[in-house]
């Protein structure tokens, strides 16, 4: 019963992740952690974003932008790589509140008119913001639709920023998945729920995209806002007790 309610998670999951430009992996882990354990959340998530990504990207390979893909190519490598080697050794509360912070702030990134800041985001700088929140990824399992609004500052459309993001996460989560498996963090049950999970997330995308095909460009960036301020709310939600620990200290 349990593991039907976590595939039903994770499909209804899946479907806000491709109307809101992401995000499952955020909204997700709590469920995850009840079948799998905390410590195996993050490879049973990498395995079943990875296969979410890849419906989303042949659903949406015309949209790609693959001048914008180039530049993260090398920095999601080299910072996934390095994310995942420090995954067992590193306390990461400290990087979740960080992450929560960030998430939240969007809502103040864009005005009343849903225009983007002033700051023109421009492809190479996508290198730099690749490296950061792929390693952070490898580190922690997952950061949510934290560049979404590097994406719309960008100006890309609904499609297209789901298919670009989506041909890097392929990407980014192969090489975690890979990373972890040298680590030694993958086994059978791993292997198991994160294929289970992924093919409902591969049902949820394809569900994702006909809703998504009805919905204004307006509607969308406001869904992708208000879900990444939901996911920095959940993530220090789900720190509470460090939180409160740390409060404790000072």
């Amino acid at each position: 019963m349990t593991v039907f309610l976590v595939l039903l998670g994770a499909f209804l999951v899946f479907i806000l992740s491709t109307l809101s430009g992401g995000g499952a992996s955020l909204l997700l882990m709590p469920l995850v952690a009840v079948v799998v354990g905390v410590r195996a959340v993050a490879p049973v998530m990498t395995i079943s974003i990875g296969l979410s990504s890849t419906a989303k990207v042949l659903l949406f390979w015309r949209n790609i932008d693959w001048k914008l893909f180039a530049w993260l190519f090398p920095s999601t490598i080299i910072g996934s790589i390095l994310g995942a080697n420090l995954f067992a050794v590193l306390s990461t509360e400290y990087l979740q509140l960080l992450i929560g912070l960030l998430l939240i702030s969007t809502v103040f990134q864009f005005n009343r008119k849903e225009r983007p800041s002033r700051f023109q985001i421009k492809a190479w700088h996508f290198a730099p913001m690749g490296l950061v929140v792929s390693f952070l990824s490898g580190l922690i399992g997952g950061v949510g639709p934290l560049m979404n609004s590097a994406y719309l500052s960008y100006g890309m459309s609904k499609e297209a920023l789901l298919g670009t993001r989506s041909a890097n996460a392929i990407l980014l989560h192969l090489t975690k998945i890979v990373s972890y498996a040298y680590l030694g963090f993958v086994n059978a049950e791993v292997l198991k729920y994160g294929l289970m999970i992924g093919l409902s997330s591969m049902a949820a995308v394809y569900v994702g995209k006909l809703i998504l095909g009805r919905m204004s460009m307006g509607l969308f960036r406001k869904i992708v806002v208000v879900t990444m301020v939901f996911s920095g709310v959940l993530m220090l939600w789900q720190n509470a007790d460090f939180i409160t620990q740390l409060v404790e200290r000072i």
